[in-house]
Order: C-alpha cells, then structure tokens, then sequence
C-alpha cells in the first residue's frame, strides 16, 4: 500500500474497532486529535504515481494513466487512512498554491474523473468522505464542493462520528458552504454520535451561522421575516442600494418604480411608528459593553481563523452615536441582547445591550431609566427573539438620549 506519509497508531485501532457511531465519551474526540496529528504528516510524493496526479490536479497525467489502462481501481483507496481518490483531488487543491506545468486543474480531474466512474462517497479511515473534506477545511473549496454534490455526492453522509459535513462547516462559520450544503439538502436534525444536531448547535456558532440556518428553516417551511435578505422587496435585487420605506422603516427598495410596484401589497404589513407600537428609551453610554460573539471566541481558542470584521471590543464611554444626529434622527437597525447571566435577584433587571451593524453606535438601556418600556422590549426578546438572548429591531435615534424602537415588529435575525 502507498502510505502517503500516513500511519495509524494502536490506540486508534482500538478506537475505531468498537461498533457503529464514536461518541466523545466512547474516544471521538481522541481519535479526532490523533487523526488530525498523523495527518500533519502527510507526504503526497509516497502516494502511487496516479495517486500524485490526482493530488496535484495533472489532467493530462490522470488522462493517460485511465485512458491506458494503467490506473488503479477509482474505487479503491490510498493510505493506511484510506484515503479515497476524490478526496485526493480535493486535499490536493486545498495544499497546492503552486505546482508544475500541466498541474493545479483540479476540478477538471474531478469532472473528468467522475465521467470514468469515480464515486464521490468512498470511505476513509474514519468515515470522512471527499464532501467532508471538502467541507470541513477552514480553506474552503465551494467550486469542488458543488461539484461533488452535483454528481451524487450524499449531502447527509455520516462519519464514523456520526456528523454530517454541515456540522464542521458551522463550526468554522464557512458561510457560503452552509449556503451550498443548505440549498442540496442537509439535514439539520441528524445527530452525531453525542446526540448534537445542527438546529441545536446553530445557536452557538455565532451571529452569521444563526442568521443563514434561521433563514433556510423559514425557506423550508413557507415563512418569512422582515430583511431575511439583503434585497430590494420587489424585484429581489441584491447588489443595489436600498432605501427603506419612509412609513415602516423595514422595507427596502432598490427604485422608487419598484416601490409603487410593491405598494399594493405591502401597504397591508407596512406599520408605521407609533406610540402603540413603539418604546421610548434612554440610551446610557457609561457602561462598559463587549460585542464579542462568544463562538468567535471559541475558534480562537480552538486555532481556528476567525473573522475580526464580525465583531469589536467596545468599551462605549463616552458618546457613542453616529455623526450628524444633532441635526437630524438617525434610522437604525438595532440588536439588542438581554443579560445572558442572572440570577434570582437580578432577573428581568439588568441591563440591556444596544448596537447597530456599524458599532458606530452603542449602548445599555436600564430598567430605572423607563421601567414600562424597558419590560415591553425585554419580553419581546426573551419571547420572540434568539434563544431568548437577542433580537433585531428597526429604530429611530431622535437624539443621543431617545431611543425609538419598534417591538411590534422582530426583524429576521441579522449577521452580525
């Protein structure tokens, strides 16, 4: 066998001889380490020669080789990890930056590959297939991806861990690839082997996986939200600028014509701000605020890239609003997020956290300031909002020391 550098120690032997799905209580999560250790070895020249031009993309090499009968059996395996050629193609290109002439056509190699019988499924060691890969890398590959998934690739294969690739995906907050894996059909009910299922998990992954799986769970059963989408909301356009509807406040459009166009419709939603409607409050900005997504936090730990641009440690002293605000009110949309931490004594006090997209304003709203309307918009995020925690809603900033936020109306959950 062509070891590729790879080896597989004893102690994973004996993890990977129990029966079915590997809980973490069971070695999972040993054997994860000790997978992804051995796998820093990895040594592309100690593949076959057809195995080390499907990795560097050859076309011409991978051509000659099945063309002339020379080639191994595209079902079969390289490496003590059992490495399948699919998933050769997709390492190959995750690794390679730079190769001989002829190399790098890796999505050829794919393409041609699978026109020659390559089956996109084939097992590894650890029950990892080409889509995993793919997947779960933090250098992602979507062109492979959707190429893998258009010739049968199974979108809910499990692994030996009993995940589906949307669960690393997630984890790694790969945004687009959630797009992809969402859009062919992953199912977010499946569990792992330690009973975790993706609707489960979403809401730890932070603001940007919360906001796309939220959206394709809406898509999937019929229902909709205010901005689910970047999008004018007549004709769908996504690379416009938007304005919104001068009565709601939530409504964008990218035209005035498409504005009267949808007006028919939308005028039986479209709510304007009213007292009914709204709550008054004080913005504080004394307090110490940190908008630090708690997943973003834990990639970091974990060595994992993560995306600075997603959030901001905000020490809000001082004034903390957008320019121009003493000349004119500023529409807002707004998150705002409950104490994720209490106690008997301070439930339903503490103070709320205040920010927009921008950052460029920031704030705590507390209870001793508008008591009434502290409680009205409290219980429309702990009722209505994520996990309970957090809710987006449109607002208007009438000057530094009034908030207008309308709680009639929870808008669909936001990336950021």
């Amino acid at each position: 066998m062509y070891s590729g550098g790879l080896s597989v120690s004893q102690e994973m032997k004996n993890i990977l001889a129990q029966p079915g799905y590997i809980s973490s209580k069971n070695g999972g999560q040993r054997l994860r380490t000790l997978y992804r250790a051995a796998s820093l070895n990895f040594d592309p020249t100690a593949l076959s020669s057809f195995g080390l031009s499907v990795f560097t993309g050859d076309l011409d090499l991978v051509k000659k080789a099945v063309e002339g009968g020379v080639c191994p059996d595209l079902m079969g395996t390289e490496t003590p990890f059992k490495t399948g050629y699919a998933s050769l193609v997709i390492l190959g290109a995750q690794r390679m930056t730079q190769g001989p002439p002829g190399s790098l056509r890796h999505m050829e190699t794919l393409q041609y590959l699978f026109t020659k019988g390559l089956s996109p499924d084939v097992e590894d060691l650890v029950g990892f297939t080409a889509l995993h890969h793919a997947t779960t890398c933090p250098v992602p590959k979507d062109e492979l991806t959707r190429c893998l998934l258009e010739h049968g690739a199974n979108v809910n294969h499990r692994s030996r861990y009993g995940e589906i690739s949307l669960l690393g995906t997630m984890q790694l907050n790969l945004i687009p690839t959630i797009e992809i894996l969402m859009a062919s059909g992953a199912d977010i009910d499946i569990p792992d082997a330690d009973g975790c299922t993706a609707r489960r998990f979403f809401l730890s992954c932070g603001p940007q996986v919360t906001a796309t799986i939220n959206k394709w769970i809406r898509k999937r059963t019929g229902e909709d939200a205010p901005r689910a989408e970047k999008c004018c909301d007549a004709c769908g356009k996504m690379d416009a600028s938007l304005k919104n509807c001068g009565r709601c406040r939530v409504a964008r459009y990218c035209s005035s014509e498409c504005q009267a166009k949808a007006w028919p419709s939308h005028k039986k939603t479209c709510q304007p701000f009213s007292a009914s409607n709204t709550v008054t409050l004080r913005p504080c900005y004394d307090s110490f605020a940190t908008t630090v997504p708690v997943a973003e936090l834990a990639r970091e730990d974990m060595g994992y890239p993560t995306q600075p641009s997603s959030w901001s440690k905000t020490q809000t002293r001082g004034v903390h609003v957008p320019k121009n605000i003493k000349r004119e009110s500023k529409t807002l949309v707004i998150k705002v997020q409950v104490p994720y931490f209490e106690d008997a004594q301070t439930a339903g006090t503490g103070n709320l956290l205040v920010y927009n997209k921008k950052r460029d304003f920031a704030c705590s709203i507390r209870r001793s300031d508008a008591p009434a309307d502290y409680d009205r918009l409290s219980l429309a995020v702990k009722t209505k909002g994520v996990g309970g925690k957090k809710a987006y809603f449109a607002a208007e900033l009438e000057s530094k020391d009034k908030l207008v936020v309308k709680v009639s109306e929870i808008l669909a959950e936001q990336p950021w």
